[in-house]
């Protein structure tokens, strides 16, 4: 939206973060077309940044970051807190997770509306998703939109639908679902701690596989299974 772009602030671009970036759809392309915006790519697999980042580099586009890491895991420590923490005016994501659970990993980097004259524009959510939605997330759709209607193309081509919520209304699909809850993150390195899911990871990396060798212990009697076996001759 040109207004929302001019009027943010009336001088400060709008923030935009894309979450679960993969190759780069659809934040490089928006970056693109809004020069004028800022624009974080954000996806945990590093070699997928890198090559989202050349792309970039070869299209000299210049309003583009990346940040590899996981969306939940931004705002954890003071140091992502100052930078991503409320800091983001619009939220992009492609199908990236069931929407529930998409709302609780990242909306706390959406902007909240602020009941003061100043900075108030609420953070929006734009997810592109197809498919049934869950009654939490339906009832607070602010638009709802059919890729084929924005891209003029035939009806049907795809049952993909771009969604716009409101950052007070993500909040509420965070934990009304639940999902909040159950949100693992990494622990601080230094810390000594691990997930759980890192945990279970070691546990059954030091089992020993169904059929590995090992190295006999010569001085357990040895199992045969016939040892009162009794020869007989015809």
């Amino acid at each position: 939206n040109n207004n929302n772009n001019n009027n943010n602030n009336n001088s400060q671009p709008l923030k935009i973060v894309d979450v679960g970036t993969g190759g780069g759809f659809p934040g490089l392309p928006l970056a693109l077309l809004l020069p004028h915006c800022e624009f974080t790519l954000v996806d945990s697999i590093q070699k997928k940044l890198v090559a989202v980042s050349e792309m970039a580099a070869e299209l000299d586009v210049e309003n583009v970051r990346i940040h590899c890491g996981r969306c939940e895991e931004m705002y954890a420590e003071r140091e992502g807190r100052m930078e991503h923490l409320g800091k983001y005016d619009v939220c992009l994501g492609r199908s990236v997770t069931a929407l529930p659970r998409f709302c609780a990993w990242m909306y706390p980097l959406l902007k909240k509306q602020q009941q003061q004259d100043g900075d108030g524009e609420e953070g929006r959510l734009i997810y592109i998703i197809g498919g049934e939605l869950e009654d939490v997330v339906e009832s607070r759709i602010q638009s709802d939109t059919y890729l084929d209607e924005l891209l003029d193309r035939e009806e049907g081509t795809s049952d993909k639908r771009a969604l716009i919520f409101m950052a007070n209304d993500v909040e509420e699909i965070a934990f009304e679902s639940g999902e909040v809850d159950k949100i693992v993150r990494s622990a601080p390195a230094g810390t000594g701690k691990k997930s759980k899911k890192k945990k279970n990871q070691q546990q059954r990396t030091n089992k020993v596989a169904k059929g590995a060798w090992q190295k006999r212990d010569n001085s357990v009697k040895k199992e045969r299974g016939y040892d009162d076996f009794q020869r007989f001759e015809f």
